[in-house]
């Protein structure tokens, strides 16, 4: 499970992440409003943990934002504005819940089981490209009907690729997709994911590959027939 935590509070984000990392949880970290929506639009996540002070405004904004892009998302706001009138406000928005600080982390633990159990809306499609097919609801790709045993990370990658088929997306953005927003990675590591992607697909198809532009990222295209 991955959960984005949008958290200026560098000591609060510090803690809250080794403590939800110790459980199993995939944590990225974004520490305002502007940084957190490019994690959201590059990113998939289970869950957002969201304070509502930050130096870009006030974090129920993301809320609207999130419907103004049709994605639905589970959201537990972390704030400091305790009254009844502000979780009744954050609540109304659209979180699933909302804890006061301070709180304890196993209490936010709880809460964050509690909310992933709520099923999100699930608009079924697939998306193809060539003789490339992905069924966005299981996450499965396929090449003329039979199925490609993708690794997580490969799978991640073709993914990201197959948003936008032809067009160029930048190591950055994919790197942020696979291994996390804000996680470093070594210059290596996704020249492997993308090599072993290629000899998948080249198994199956040779109508579409892989592209690279040198330095900069890669690219999911149509081979060209003569």
């Amino acid at each position: 499970m991955r959960i984005l935590l949008v958290e200026d509070d560098v000591n609060i984000a510090e803690t809250l992440i080794a403590y939800i990392e110790k459980q199993g949880f995939v944590v990225d970290l974004a520490d305002s409003l502007s940084m957190a929506k490019t994690a959201l639009l590059d990113n998939e996540f289970d869950l957002l943990l969201l304070d509502r002070l930050l130096p870009d405004g006030d974090g129920i904004s993301l809320l609207n934002f999130l419907d103004s892009q049709q994605k639905p998302q589970r959201v537990i706001l972390l704030t400091a504005l305790a009254d009844i009138d502000n979780k009744v406000t954050g609540l109304e928005s659209g979180a699933h819940d909302y804890i006061a600080k301070p709180f304890e982390p196993r209490e936010l633990l709880a809460r964050i089981r509690n909310v992933l159990r709520h099923p999100l809306p699930i608009n079924h499609e697939i998306k193809t490209f060539g003789p490339l097919s992905f069924d966005v609801e299981s996450r499965c790709f396929q090449v003329n009907g039979a199925t490609l045993g993708l690794r997580r990370t490969e799978a991640l990658v073709l993914e990201a690729l197959m948003s936008r088929p032809g067009t160029l997306i930048t190591r950055e953005a994919l790197e942020s997709r696979v291994y996390g927003y804000d996680k470093l990675v070594s210059s290596n590591t996704l020249e492997s994911q993308i090599s072993r992607l290629r000899k998948h697909l080249g198994e199956y198809t040779d109508k579409i590959k892989i592209q690279t532009v040198r330095g900069i990222g890669y690219s999911l295209i149509e081979t060209k027939t003569t």
